[in-house]
């Protein structure tokens, strides 16, 4: 008797994915870009009441460069720590942790009333902001169609510009009534509403779900599937074969060791020079202006231009490729820093650079943001993002402080910036040599 051989089980994220997107999984996207959107306020508030606090607190360039760091510092620690959660224990849990944390901690912002508070504070926002950069925009990657992917991953990005852009329209609003306090106070209610929101309404993801199979994974699956009208399953398919136990294990096969530390080193350096200029630049421009407003302008002139520019990246991404955007952005952004070094103070020129900055900023921030997801197969996207992240948080901390340490020895502005453009060239080189997990992305 011939054997016959068993139909495969057809897999409900491909049905999900293989047609036009609708109202539920738009919906999960849309969270994630307001998720987004309110880290994009939390990053920047101390920006934005840079200029006002050091006043107040009589700080140095050292010291202010110092507290804008001290937010890396704890995206570096949430990036490390709630990464691996997410793909051990669920993305949904990790991103409620993460907004308890921004609230938190923006509420101690508000309240501190000295260097060391702030510091705390700053850490405490950064630790959930570093965490949601791994899990929100992987959630809205996975629920979105195939054709939607690179957009709903631009989309998620280009929310945290729309945050800034609030966060300088707040700034204008509050500084001169209610002081920098107020810039804290406002973030920390937004982190406050969006908690239960997110609790009601944010499903888990379906890759977690059926790769890792937790405890009641085929209830909560078919649940999911009936919400985005895919038919249900009858059974969890068989756990991929490279999948173990531990997702600490997993990630130190040498075959994902290598790639780490490449991207380690390419992120590093991407991100030493983009928060530079994007924490050092409301400052400087305030500072030769003479005016906090001015400051907050440039801030918002750099979000619109970084809305257009990662929305923009990310339909390319789809069309020319990912790895072709990361060059382009990458070296658009270099040439920016520097331009940006000579016409610090003329605010007309600013009206056209700063635009420009923020779509080069958002379009490589997309692009570097995929092209990290994409070297890891789907078991191991967060953790891989996360530890990949993690090294450019600490090129991150870094930017602001020797921006601030090379304009305490009397450099100008305009030197400081050429040399800061540098490590993006240097951080495309290094992006380019990423693996591909997914052909043609």
């Amino acid at each position: 008797m011939a054997e016959t051989t068993a139909e495969p089980r057809p897999d409900p994220r491909t049905a999900m994915r293989e047609r036009p997107m609708n109202l539920s999984q738009y919906s999960v996207v849309f969270l994630c870009v307001l998720i987004n959107l309110i880290d994009g306020y939390d990053i920047l508030a101390l920006a934005q009441a840079g200029s006002a606090l050091r006043r107040e607190w009589g700080l140095s360039n050292e010291q202010l460069g110092t507290l804008l760091s001290m937010n890396l510092v704890g995206m570096a620690l949430g990036a490390l720590g709630v990464s691996p959660v997410a793909d051990q224990f669920g993305r949904r849990p990790a991103i409620l942790t993460c907004l308890v944390f921004m609230s938190v901690g923006m509420a101690g912002c508000a309240i501190s009333d000295g260097f060391y508070g702030m510091a705390a504070g700053r850490i405490v926002t950064g630790i959930g902001i570093g965490g949601m950069t791994s899990t929100a925009g992987m959630l809205a990657l996975e629920y979105a169609s195939q054709r939607r992917r690179e957009f709903a991953a631009s989309a998620v990005a280009s929310a945290y510009p729309v945050g800034t852009i609030i966060g300088a329209a707040v700034a204008l609003a509050v500084l001169g009534s209610y002081g920098w306090r107020g810039i804290f106070w406002f973030g920390a209610a937004l982190s406050a509403l969006l908690l239960p929101i997110a609790y009601l309404k944010l499903p888990e993801s379906l890759d977690f779900l059926l790769i890792r199979q937790p405890k009641g994974a085929l209830e909560t699956t078919n649940r999911i599937l009936r919400r985005v009208s895919v038919p249900e399953i009858a059974e969890l398919p068989p756990k991929p074969a490279d999948t173990g136990d531990s997702v600490v294990r997993e990630i130190r096969q040498p075959v994902h060791v290598r790639e780490l530390l490449k991207l380690f080193l390419a992120h590093a350096l991407n991100m030493f020079a983009w928060y530079f200029i994007i924490n050092w630049g409301p400052p400087m421009v305030a500072e030769a202006g003479g005016s906090d407003a001015l400051g907050a302008q440039y801030s918002a002139w750099v979000s619109y231009g970084g809305i257009a520019g990662g929305l923009t990246a990310g339909f390319l991404c789809g069309v020319v490729g990912v790895k072709r955007m990361m060059w382009f952005t990458m070296l658009s952004l270099a040439a920016l820093i520097a331009l940006f070094g000579q016409f610090v103070g003329n605010p007309t020129a600013l009206l056209f650079i700063a635009p420009l900055i923020g779509a080069a900023l958002f379009g490589s921030a997309t692009a570097n943001w995929l092209t990290i997801a994409y070297a890891f197969p789907p078991q191991l996207r967060a953790t891989g993002l996360g530890l990949g992240t993690t090294a450019g948080r600490v090129g991150s901390i870094f930017g602001p402080i020797a921006g601030g340490w090379l304009l305490d020895l009397g450099l100008t502005v305009a030197a400081v910036c050429a040399a800061m453009a540098v490590p993006a060239v240097l951080s495309a080189l290094v992006f380019s040599q990423a693996r591909r997990m997914e052909p043609g992305r």
